[in-house]
C-alpha cells in the first residue's frame, strides 16, 4: 500500500522528465542531452520548495484504510448476494411467529436489524415510556399548582418548602435572652 504512492510518484515525476531525455549511442558510447557535463566549480544552488510528505503521508494512509475496510466489504457483499442470495416468501408454519428480523428481504438487512437495530416493538415500549413519564409529570405540576392554590386560599404562613429551624439554636437565644433580662432587670434604658 505504501509503496504504490512512491510508485506513483517515480512514475509521474519519470513520466514528465523521459521526454526531455534523450540519450544516443554511437559505436558503444553513450551520449546523454539531459545532463550538462561540465566539470566546472561554480555555485551550486539547491531549490527551496514545500516538503509534500504531508500529502504523501495522507495518500498512503488513505490508499491502506481504503482498502482494509473496502476489500473485506466488498468481498461480504459478492459472497451475500452471489452465494445466498434474497429470501424467499414463503407461508408461515401454524403456531410459528415470525422474528421481526424475518421480514426483511436481503441477507445483510436481515443481519443488521437482528444485530444492531432495536426491534419495533422495543422502540414502541420506549416511546410509551416517555409518554408515561411526561404523563406523571404532568401530574405532579398539576399537584404543585393545587398546593399553592390551597395556601393561598387559607393564608397559610409556612410552604411546602419550609425548613423548621435548629431547636438547639433557639435555646441557646432563649437561655441569653433571659441571663440578660435577669441581669438588667425592665428597667433597661438604651
Amino acid at each position: 500500500m505504501v509503496s504504490w504512492s512512491a510508485l506513483g510518484r517515480s512514475f509521474g515525476v519519470n513520466l514528465f522528465k523521459n521526454h526531455v531525455k534523450t540519450s544516443n549511442v554511437y559505436q558503444n558510447v553513450s551520449f546523454s542531452t539531459s545532463k550538462a557535463l561540465a566539470a566546472g566549480h561554480g555555485a551550486k544552488t539547491m531549490q527551496l520548495q514545500p516538503s509534500r510528505w504531508q500529502w504523501h503521508k495522507f495518500k498512503d494512509m488513505l490508499h491502506f484504510y481504503v482498502m482494509v475496510g473496502l476489500i473485506p466489504v466488498s468481498a461480504i457483499i459478492f459472497y451475500t448476494n452471489v452465494f445466498i442470495g434474497p429470501a424467499q416468501l414463503t407461508p408461515i408454519p401454524e403456531g410459528y411467529t415470525p422474528k421481526h428480523w424475518e421480514y426483511h428481504r436481503h441477507p445483510i438487512t436481515r443481519f443488521i436489524a437482528r444485530y444492531i437495530h432495536t426491534s419495533p416493538q422495543q422502540e414502541y415500549e420506549k416511546f410509551m415510556h416517555c409518554i408515561d413519564e411526561e404523563q406523571q409529570r404532568i401530574k405532579l405540576r398539576r399537584l404543585e399548582k393545587q398546593i399553592v392554590e390551597k395556601m393561598a386560599e387559607r393564608k397559610d404562613y409556612q410552604a411546602y418548602y419550609y425548613k423548621p429551624m435548629v431547636n438547639k439554636y433557639l435555646r441557646i437565644n432563649k437561655k441569653t435572652g433571659d441571663e440578660l433580662y435577669d441581669r438588667l432587670g425592665d428597667d433597661y434604658k438604651d
